[in-house]
């Protein structure tokens, strides 16, 4: 258990009838620590679940640009009182316990992983905090102490390449845009998304880095471009479901989560899914990784960038310009184990600005190493 520990503390958060507990993975310490969470119960998470619920809900009810759709009306209910009752009753706790300090800078801050379980899988533990003008000051946020990656099982990081190996050779990345005959809603914000991935990888000093693009948007075609490509970058509609979970592509077909997991690549690499619910739970699955984001860490990529729910058609291009203008920043091969760190810079600057609302920044979330 130790050893999967290798980059940052992993925490199992465990919802229970009896009681609600964390439990900390450290590779320095030989045994689990237990931090229990007196001010959280089961029935908490179950009622924060339903909140969430609520809030998406008049999010979607709001004309807007999603890459995905719906509607339903707000019932007196608040993001700033759903993200301090995970701050208080959860996430708190567990820094304290770890004795994490504010930090200066972004770059400063260490790593962890969240394992949740049960209804704590549904919740956006990587948001928790103290939101509005009176808590401003660092300190109130787990943004300001870490950064934050889930994992669906402590297995995967056990498996994932060695942290201290440092990528060599030219990199190659796989861009995926919406295909005109997916048979859904055109999203204007695909070509400027794939235009600023171009951006950045022509005028990064690099010359390591080969973008290669869908042509055809089909199944069979993309499968095989993702055998030869280190990286891949969707751009597109995205459904959960347990049954049929998946990336939709030509002919209105999806790239199925069953699919992505049958699919064995050695690899490594990042796999950026921007699409919609590609790392949301599934109600009748609560107790398992079952999301599109985990079913590319099964298939051999060592980190992904997902969504938990609907994502802005406008907000998602800024977003992956963001990473990847992080990512190629110093003129090296890019290490996608720093893709954790970029996003959590790129989503900052976007809270920070004060003019997006929580709905459109919360979803983006770093799953693995």
């Amino acid at each position: 258990l130790r050893a999967s520990a290798h980059s940052g503390p992993v925490v199992f958060l465990n919802a229970a009838e009896a009681r609600c507990d964390a439990l900390i993975v450290i590779a320095e310490v030989d045994h689990v620590i237990q931090v229990p969470l007196p001010n959280f119960t089961f029935e908490r998470s179950a009622g924060l679940q339903n909140m969430l619920e609520e809030l998406l809900g008049h999010a979607r009810a709001i004309p807007c640009d999603d890459r995905e759709g719906g509607r339903a009306t707000l019932r007196g209910v608040s993001w700033e009182s759903l993200l301090s009752t995970l701050w208080n009753g959860v996430v708190k706790p567990v820094l304290d316990a770890l004795a994490f300090s504010v930090r200066d800078t972004p770059g400063d801050l260490s790593r962890i992983f969240w394992c949740p379980t049960g209804p704590f899988v549904f919740l956006p533990i990587h948001a928790a905090g103290l939101y509005g003008t009176q808590h401003s000051e660092p300190g109130h946020k787990v943004s300001d102490f870490v950064v934050s990656s889930y994992v669906p099982t402590l297995a995967i990081l056990a498996l994932s390449p060695n942290p201290a190996a440092v990528p060599s050779g030219d990199l190659c990345l796989l861009a995926v845009g919406q295909p005109p005959s997916d048979g859904l809603p055109h999203l204007s914000g695909v070509a400027p998304e794939l235009e600023h991935i171009r951006a950045v990888i022509r005028d990064s000093p690099s010359a390591c880095t080969t973008l290669v693009e869908s042509s055809a948007g089909t199944v069979e075609e993309v499968l095989s471009l993702m055998k030869k490509a280190d990286w891949v970058h969707f751009a597109c509609h995205g459904v959960q479901d347990a049954e049929n979970s998946g990336l939709c592509l030509a002919d209105r077909r999806r790239l199925r989560l069953r699919d992505i997991i049958a699919f064995s690549r050695p690899h490594g690499g990042l796999a950026f899914l921007s699409a919609c619910q590609t790392a949301m739970g599934d109600e009748r699955l609560s107790d398992e990784a079952i999301h599109i984001a985990a079913g590319m860490l099964f298939a051999g990529y060592g980190g992904v960038v997902g969504t938990m729910w609907s994502i802005s058609d406008t907000l998602a291009p800024r977003v992956a310009r963001d990473v990847y203008a992080q990512l190629f920043r110093n003129g090296t091969r890019p290490d996608y184990r720093e893709a954790a760190h970029a996003l959590h810079e790129a989503i900052g600057r976007v809270r920070e600005s004060g003019t997006v609302p929580f709905h459109t920044w919360l979803p983006f979330i770093h799953v693995g190493l």
